[in-house]
């Protein structure tokens, strides 16, 4: 089961291709979270430590003139197993340098779905 778990996700890494359209650092509405999109992956991490929260694999879905749809994979390790997890992100441009980032699936520290919604602007 673990080989077919981590097959899937090295098939989904090799045909991501880059799958960003908007490399760059963003920061949260609120300023607490900063979200770096480089090349296939998004990180997100705490912006006042540098803390990394999460690290995403993204996969290009769906694309209209103002949304981006991808899904994205992450790998943990949960009670000493290696896990992964699937969510959907959508990215929307709302006007220069400012998006609308949403977020739906399972968090992984959580036992249940989420909806999150957050507005960045890109940092210079």
């Amino acid at each position: 089961m673990k080989k077919l778990i981590l097959s899937i996700i090295a098939l989904c890494w090799g045909v991501a291709g880059w799958a960003t359209d908007f490399d760059g650092m963003y920061q949260s509405q609120g300023g607490e979270l900063m979200f770096h999109f480089t090349g296939d992956s998004l990180y997100v991490d705490m912006a006042q430590s540098q803390r990394t929260v999460s690290a995403f694999k993204l996969v290009k879905s769906s694309h209209s003139n103002a949304t981006t749809t991808y899904n994205a994979y992450e790998t943990f390790v949960k009670n000493g197993n290696i896990t992964y997890r699937e969510v959907l992100i959508r990215v929307t441009r709302l006007e220069d340098q400012r998006y609308l980032l949403e977020y739906f699936g399972k968090d992984k520290d959580r036992d249940y779905n989420t909806a999150e919604r957050y507005h960045l602007k890109k940092l210079e």
